[in-house]
């Protein structure tokens, strides 16, 4: 089980965050509200437990691009490598085609806030029925089993997309 501090968090997020069930949930100053949880998964890489990332816009209507969304959820992120030495999982959604998109949002908000010291990111991409699957774990490096956690992703990638990066 992975735990949490709301107060850590809070101290963190520019939105304040509700925990709501196992989802911390903030709203915009546009009000526009999102979700965000781990759920953990049976994939165990490095013997080490994963949990996937789940960020959801609960409205489904377009906004404008708000900074203090990406800190909010940083902060989230933060707080779960702070208490945890699991693996975050990322998967981009397929259901628009804009997966592609988000990935690239999603890795930027690391290049630009995240420390590069502290984090090791791997990535991989495939095709499944024609739609473009974007996957990366992102792992704290005072993790003991990094190498066997990006070893074990590496061989799990490279069977799925067939040897391809």
């Amino acid at each position: 089980m992975i735990r949490f501090s709301l107060k850590q968090m809070l101290e963190n997020s520019p939105y304040e965050l509700i925990l709501s069930g196992d989802s911390f949930v903030f709203q915009t100053d546009l009000g526009i509200h999102y979700s965000v949880s781990f759920n953990k998964e049976e994939i165990v890489l490095g013997e080490c437990d994963t949990y996937q990332l789940i960020i959801r816009k609960i409205e489904e209507r377009r906004s404008s691009y708000d900074p203090k969304v990406e800190k909010t959820i940083l902060a989230i992120i933060n707080e779960f490598f702070r208490l945890n030495l699991e693996v975050m999982l990322y998967m981009c959604d397929t259901s628009d085609g804009k997966e592609e998109i988000r990935n690239r949002l999603f890795l930027s908000w690391f290049e630009k806030y995240a420390d590069k010291k502290r984090f090791t990111i791997c990535q991989a991409h495939m095709e499944i029925e024609g739609e473009g699957l974007f996957i990366c774990i992102i792992v704290d490096n005072r993790n003991p089993k990094l190498a066997a956690i990006t070893k074990d992703f590496d061989e799990q990638a490279a069977l799925l997309t067939g040897g391809k990066p």
